[in-house]
């Protein structure tokens, strides 16, 4: 059964995911922001490493 840092690095990947979108449909004419963008990465990153670390068999 998956522990409590198992949902926090879901939660986190959620969150990456939804700071990507929020930064191309809030796109202007010179692209998404690259703060919002990079910061969904960064995020959603973490939350890969946090599960990989989790699920190691």
């Amino acid at each position: 059964m998956p522990g409590v840092v198992y949902y926090i690095g879901r939660g986190l990947q959620l969150l990456g995911m939804w700071l990507l979108l929020v930064s191309v449909v809030t796109a202007g004419p010179m692209g998404p922001s690259p703060r919002i963008f990079g910061a969904g990465v960064g995020v959603f990153g973490l939350g890969w490493l946090i599960v990989k670390s989790r699920t190691r068999a």
